[in-house]
């Protein structure tokens, strides 16, 4: 055989074991890690959710907050130090977010998330709303317990 043809074999080989994988992967479900709705509920509310970690004051991060004593939620697209806010209705049922957006009256339904995760540091949750209404659709958040490393994680840095 020809060096050109050694190629275009080994070539064909390399995509045919490709694509062979592919289809065996996307036959199965890939397992879910997301909570139960009852517990995603209760995790999505009085938690700042935020797309990113700022590392620097002129990072810009988004925010959620989910407030039923408030009657809402807060949407914030900042920095660490100045920024826009936003105020919200929703209502959920632990996998589905109703949103109602006073300002400009958009209502949307999305569905949402929440997985356990292990970091990076001080995230230990993580929120995907599926057809967000305002942001990236990935925030992430930490537990109470995860606080007190950021707590500490923050008093080093002074």
């Amino acid at each position: 055989m020809r060096p050109s043809t050694l190629a275009a074999v080994a070539l064909a080989s390399v995509l045919a074991l490709a694509l062979a994988l592919a289809v065996t992967g996307c036959g199965r479900d890939a397992p879910r890690r997301g909570l139960p709705a009852a517990d995603a509920a209760e995790l999505l509310i009085d938690r700042n959710w935020i797309d990113a970690w700022p590392h620097d004051k002129d990072d810009r991060l988004r925010v959620y907050r989910f407030v039923p004593s408030m009657g809402g939620g807060v949407y914030q697209d900042r920095t660490v130090f100045r920024g826009a806010f936003e105020l919200f209705q929703y209502t959920t049922d632990g996998a589905h977010l109703d949103y109602h957006f006073p300002h400009d009256g958009l209502r949307k339904r999305a569905r949402y998330t929440i997985e356990r995760i292990d970091g990076p540091p001080p995230f230990d949750l993580r929120l995907t709303i599926h057809g967000d209404p305002r942001g990236p659709g990935t925030y992430f958040g930490w537990t109470e317990d995860r606080g007190l490393e950021l707590d500490a994680l923050l008093a080093r840095r002074r």
